[in-house]
């Protein structure tokens, strides 16, 4: 018996860690590590000892942006 190579009744399964509540919650994390970051770039502004590590809370801020931007990508591809 041959299998189907486009069986009818098929549906794509995706994981749990790429399904939508989980993109979600992973969103709303990110937007909080987010606004920490952005709050410690504020605080190592105000404080003049502080401007040398000024780049910890801009990468922070850069990598939960990336990953937040490349979630909500990946979750317009699926439902648009």
């Amino acid at each position: 018996m041959r299998i189907e190579k486009e069986p009818i009744f098929r549906k794509i399964i995706i994981p749990w860690y790429d399904s939508k509540p989980a993109c979600l919650i992973s969103i709303l994390f990110l937007f909080l590590v987010f606004i920490f970051g952005i709050t410690g770039i504020i605080t190592a502004y105000e404080n003049v000892n502080h401007t040398a590590y000024v780049w910890v809370p801009i990468l922070i801020t850069l990598m939960s942006g990336i990953v937040i931007v490349s979630i909500m990508i990946r979750l317009l591809k699926r439902y648009v």
